[in-house]
């Protein structure tokens, strides 16, 4: 019987933690390539109208159904192309239900599936069972998508570099000659010390019941466990968190500003080229 190939899917945490995966990913396309390693998304934007297609997200992007329908299944198709271990990344997909996360593999029928779930610690930003940031609910719903147990990754580091490295072990290639010193930073990571001393110990009761949740279950857990429960002194004055969330906010709204203007040009130009159309249409029914 001959051996199936082998595809692995990343899926977050959304916390920040995995962001910068998909990025490795696309700058070292050609050089993983020659490793046996195929991502077949060409771009994140493409990969991330995957990810709102399976999530039936679209609308909360301001997609269109037309603009996101089909992208998964033509990701997977050009991947099944040649021999080449196949890898997905997407944290976004952290937080799908068990049966949109049934759609996805489905779709992957014939390829020996793995997902991998990159996670630190639990942060301010954390709401325990919010499925996409919550370790026990992600696990939950997608070691449902695993036929072994073993194949169900977890890796826990303590930053980007760690992450990337203990990603490619799971995968099985090397990243001393793929280098993180040209990925762009995909999203701005959320201040991760912004809670208050009446709240660190929940962060930490969460943190240390992720630990006894991997330290009962089989799954391959890479890195160490204990990184997992936020130091005790993570814990900011009032005027600090203040201070921070001020910032983060207004970072926010120029954010929103700059999205907005974006949106307003590209209706713009839109437009324009829907009258060029015409016209072009104009003319093309008078020749004829």
């Amino acid at each position: 019987m001959a051996k199936k190939r082998k595809a692995f899917v990343h899926v977050g945490l959304d916390d920040g933690s995995g962001d910068i995966i998909d990025a490795a990913l696309e700058l070292h396309t050609r050089a993983l390539a020659e490793l046996g390693v195929c991502r077949p998304a060409t771009s994140g934007e493409e990969m991330f109208r995957a990810a709102i297609e399976i999530l039936r997200a679209h609308q909360d992007w301001g997609y269109q159904r037309a603009e996101v329908e089909g992208a998964w299944t033509g990701i997977v198709r050009r991947g099944l192309k040649g021999r080449d271990t196949l890898v997905f990344s997407q944290p976004l997909l952290a937080g799908a239900r068990p049966e949109q996360i049934a759609l996805l593999v489905d779709a992957l029928g014939g390829f020996e599936v793995h997902v991998v779930i990159t996670a630190h610690a639990p942060d301010a930003w954390t709401v325990p069972g919010e499925p996409r940031h919550d370790l026990g609910s992600v696990l939950a719903s997608w070691g449902q998508a695993v036929k072994k147990p073993e194949r169900l990754h977890v890796v826990v580091a303590a930053d980007a570099r760690a992450t990337w490295k203990a990603f490619g072990r799971v995968v099985g290639f090397g990243t001393s000659s793929l280098r993180l010193d040209d990925v762009p930073v995909p999203t701005k990571p959320r201040p991760p010390h912004l809670a208050l001393a009446s709240r660190v110990a929940v962060l930490r009761a969460l943190g240390e019941s992720w630990v006894e949740l991997l330290a009962s279950t089989e799954y391959d857990v890479v890195g160490d466990r204990a990184l997992l429960v936020p130091p005790e002194d993570a814990v900011d004055e009032p005027e600090v968190v203040v201070s921070v969330a001020e910032h983060a906010l207004n970072d926010a709204l120029a954010e929103i500003e700059r999205l907005t203007r974006r949106n307003e040009s590209l209706e713009l130009k839109v437009g324009a080229l829907e009258k060029k159309r015409k016209k072009l249409k104009r003319k093309l029914s008078s020749v004829a």
